[in-house]
């Protein structure tokens, strides 16, 4: 889509004057348009000319209802910033405008995205981390510095590995920033026993920004309050979702994921063979199997010695072909380097279309790549 713009405009914290922009994500885009401006948009050969909402919709719409947010944000001094609610509430929005915000006041915020089924920063089915120093209206745009693997887009049963990456990734990058702000995944479960609340408790933020109006999640926010109200060191700050919520549906964020590989896949230029005696260990998940017993894996990850069960799977063909990986070197294994796809297992030795053409360490999800005629397809064992 390309956006003409004459005069002033702000787009997610970011002020633009007598410009054009190129926008190529499929996320919906808050335009709040200055008094005497004029924005055309074109997608494809259509031109749209937006009208102005009117006084009562800018009240309930657009990035102007968190304003006191990052008032507070700023006033408080706080420095680790977690966002919690259901899907659809805005807290990937909500996370890029705190960060140009933020940014517009010299400050260099940490993003780490927690979403494995709908982040920008990084494929579905992992974690990204990116130090900001440049306003940006498309976090996917962004390099990410840090690249953690689950497996997954779904949380269940990865909880505790999601917990660690992202506290992984802070230390990692934390030094370097300023302030953190960290975007949670949409599931809420169970209020007593969620993991939103460990997470909570290993990442030990200063402010928990809760987001979304739906009686699950206000019951939720409740346990929120009555467990940190007393904490002093812990501001809890609402997050008003805006009134014309956005419900993605499931082809919507199909749609999204297959994007993300579609661009991936451009980048598997290299066929990698390698000897499974060359490897340190597979993930598979959430467990890390042995095939090099001298591994450089801590004691936080659960690590299986008798690898039968990863021997079971890797000679299985079916299992293998077009497999959707991570790989990483023994420098810092859970740091991933590049992406691929298995292709076979033969002989003891895995054949990988790849964006590179060393490592160590593999890590397969449950996601299965493939191309039939044009374009790209998924699916999920």
């Amino acid at each position: 889509m390309l956006l003409k713009i004459r005069g002033e405009c702000e787009i997610l914290g970011v002020k633009f004057t007598n410009t054009f922009i190129l926008y190529n994500n499929n996320k919906h885009l808050p335009i709040e348009k200055g008094k005497d401006s004029i924005i055309t948009l074109k997608k494809n050969s259509r031109y749209v000319f937006p009208k102005r909402n009117t006084e009562q919709d800018q009240s309930k719409i657009g990035t102007k209802i968190w304003g006191n947010i990052i008032k507070s944000i700023l006033k408080s001094n706080r420095k680790r910033i977690i966002i919690i609610g259901p899907s659809d509430t805005g807290k990937s929005t909500l996370t890029l405008f705190l960060a140009n915000k933020l940014i517009s006041k010299g400050l260099k915020p940490l993003i780490i995205d927690s979403d494995i089924g709908q982040g920008e920063l990084s494929p579905p089915t992992c974690i990204g981390a990116a130090i900001i120093s440049k306003q940006t209206i498309d976090l996917a745009e962004v390099n990410p510095n840090y690249i953690n693997f689950i497996g997954s887009i779904q949380p269940i049963g990865y909880e505790s590995r999601i917990i660690n990456c992202i506290k992984r990734s802070y230390d990692k990058l934390s030094k370097n920033s300023n302030i953190t702000l960290i975007n949670t995944d949409g599931y809420i479960g169970n209020n007593k026993n969620n993991y939103k609340i460990d997470l909570i408790e290993k990442i030990e933020p200063d402010c928990i920004i809760c987001m979304g109006e739906s009686d699950q999640i206000k019951d939720f926010f409740k346990t929120i309050k009555e467990k940190y109200s007393n904490n002093s060191n812990i501001q809890i700050l609402q997050g008003r979702s805006p009134y014309k919520v956005i419900q993605k549906s499931v082809y919507d964020r199909r749609e999204k994921r297959l994007l993300k590989y579609s661009k991936l896949f451009k980048m598997f230029l290299n066929k990698v063979v390698i000897s499974k005696k060359k490897l340190n260990a597979i993930y598979y998940k959430d467990k890390f199997f042995l095939i090099n017993m001298v591994s450089s894996i801590d004691k936080v990850n659960k690590v299986e010695t008798n690898t039968k069960r990863i021997e079971d799977l890797i000679n299985n063909k079916i299992f293998i072909q077009d497999r959707f990986v991570g790989l990483s070197s023994e420098n810092d294994y859970e740091k991933i380097i590049g992406f691929g796809t298995l292709k076979d297992f033969n002989n003891d030795f895995f054949s990988v279309q790849t964006s590179i053409n060393k490592f160590d360490f593999i890590f397969i999800s449950d996601i299965k790549l493939y191309y039939n005629n044009n374009p790209l397809y998924y699916y999920k064992i």
